[in-house]
Order: C-alpha cells, then structure tokens, then sequence
C-alpha cells in the first residue's frame, strides 16, 4: 500500500496534512506527518520496492506534552491515563531539520485543533 493511501485511510474527511519531516521515531526511519488534528508516524523501508507501514496514531487531544533535547530531538509524552495501556506513550522523534522549527509547527497545530471541531 502506498504512503499516500495509509494517510488517507488514517485521516477524516475534514482533517489534511499540514507538515511532514523525516526522521526516525523511536529510531526507526519513516514520515511525520502532522494534520489539522494528529500525528501520523509512517515507516519507509526499501530502495527499489518501498513499503509503508503505520505505527503511530496519535490524536493531539492524547499528547500531554512535547519539548526539545539538543538541536535534534523532539519528545513527545502521552497521556498517562490508568484507564489507557501506559506501553509506548512516549516517543522521541529525531531529524536532520532544526528540531525547534518542528516544534513550534507542531504546538501550533495543537492549538488550532480544538477550534476545527466548532
């Protein structure tokens, strides 16, 4: 399945992608895609015959808090409800691109998104 068609399975009809980066999640290669209402974590794997496969799904409204560690690395915490399975909460998301730059899209976003369900 392509890149493409994971994303638009994963989104609602109202939410589009606003952002992506390369990096690594939790150190493994893929895309971070930021929507008007989540985050999106594909992996890429291959040279000729690319494959794709979802591994994170994370709505804004479950992300407790996100913050740099140097120039490169983005944390992001999840909610840490007893009611939720507390395994894979937290994730580090590491690029080449000036993690700040990420950050502030990404806080942005979040502040936005409440205002959409209006």
């Amino acid at each position: 399945m392509s890149r493409e068609k994971i994303v638009e399975e994963s989104l609602g009809s109202e939410d589009k992608i606003q952002k992506s980066y390369g990096g690594r999640l939790d150190g493994v290669y893929g895309i971070l895609s930021m929507s008007n209402r989540k985050l999106l974590f594909i992996t890429e794997k291959g040279i000729f015959r690319k494959s794709y496969n979802l591994v994170l799904d994370l709505p804004y409204e479950e992300i407790d808090s996100v913050r740099t560690e140097g120039n490169y690395n983005l944390i992001i915490e999840g909610q840490s409800d007893e009611t939720k399975d507390s395994v894979g909460l937290d994730h580090t998301f590491m690029s080449d691109t000036l993690i700040s730059k990420v950050e502030e899209v990404l806080r942005e976003l979040m502040e936005q998104e409440p205002s959409q369900d209006i």
